[in-house]
């Protein structure tokens, strides 16, 4: 039975190559909402339950293990119990910012396939933080896993403002939230990066500081913060980063965000393959800055058990994908955990 599944969905995502690739991402999420609410399962029963031997505690977040799927496939809100159904411990969902975004203008994403990799400049493309709670409320019935929601600001709001986008977005998710990924690395928001840069980081840190302080009283929970950092951040400013955004209570970081590229007349973020050796640098380059004074995610080029081992080895507690669930499907989760 497993066997036929496979090759069934061998064929579609070869099928699904031949669609534009948003339209082929809709298909694919809807098509898996479809089969998981028949109860069609798509993986291993194993992976779906996994043993106690592969559950993990961080940041008091009790996971099933350590694979989950990064922010980008699920940007509604609409899907995000479908996916963790394949046997995902953790997703990532958004990113969301105050006000519905259409995103860039077409063409915006293509698939490099000789590369196993994607480009895309979408640009935070979300119905809004509002509309994304709504959403996520109405699904979470449905879903037992850790949630994370991914904010960022609106394309239109000025850097000296920013923080208060972020502000918006952690009041309006923090109850819904098991942890938030701030977002200031994407590569397809003008001038975002800069948030990283001393001008901004450290007083960008401290507001988004003092406001989980806030909604910690109010909620009466403790909501882990992650910042997602980018690749290409030059190592003089990482430590910068660093310092700034432990200062201020953030308890870890996401590594790591796109990579600035530009590939057949798109300019934009690069994922996948040709991401894997940018990301894997940063990981060893934050985690001998932070030691075991934060948690670190690893993203970015994941593809292979070896690659998980690798990034394990060099600093990581958890690890997202997104790529390489986009080019092998829901089998992925079983390959990168057994």
């Amino acid at each position: 039975m497993i066997f036929a599944k496979k090759i069934f969905f061998q064929l579609a995502l070869f099928a699904l190559r031949f669609l534009p690739p948003e339209f082929s991402s809709y298909i694919s999420l809807n098509s898996i909402k479809i089969l998981i609410s028949l109860g069609i399962k798509l993986n291993e029963s194993k992976i779906l339950s996994p043993s106690e031997s592969m559950k993990i505690e961080v940041e008091g977040l009790k996971f099933d293990h350590y694979l989950g799927l990064s922010a980008g496939i699920d940007k509604e809100g609409k899907y995000f119990h479908s996916l963790s159904a394949l046997g995902f411990s953790f997703v990532e969902v958004g990113t969301f910012t105050p006000k519905a975004q259409l995103g860039n203008d077409y063409p915006r994403i293509k698939r490099l396939q000789k590369n196993k990799s994607l480009i895309n400049r979408l640009g935070f493309n979300n119905p809004g933080i509002l509309r994304g709670m709504e959403n996520i409320v109405s699904n979470k019935n449905n879903f037992s896993g850790i949630l994370g929601i991914s904010i960022g600001k609106n394309k239109d709001t000025s850097l000296e403002n920013a923080y208060l986008d972020y502000n918006f977005c952690m009041h309006e998710c923090f109850n819904q939230a098991d942890y938030i990924a701030i977002n200031i690395s994407s590569p397809n928001t003008k001038d975002l990066r800069k948030l990283t840069s001393p001008e901004y980081i450290k007083d960008l840190s401290k507001e988004i500081s003092s406001t989980r302080k806030e909604l910690n009283r109010k909620f009466n929970k403790v909501v882990p913060i992650f910042l997602k950092l980018s690749p290409d951040e030059k190592d003089e400013n990482i430590q910068d980063i660093v310092d700034a955004t432990l200062s201020n209570g953030f308890d870890g970081y996401i590594v790591a965000n796109t990579t600035q590229g530009e590939f057949e007349g798109i300019c934009g973020g690069i994922s996948g393959e040709l991401l894997k050796q940018k990301s894997s640098e940063m990981l060893r380059k934050v985690s001998n800055l932070v030691g075991d004074d934060a948690t670190l995610i690893s993203s970015g080029g994941i593809s292979s058990k070896r690659d998980v081992e690798e990034r394990l080895n060099n600093g990581a507690s958890l690890i997202q994908i997104y790529t390489s669930f986009v080019y092998k499907g829901p089998f992925v989760v079983e390959e990168l955990l057994n």
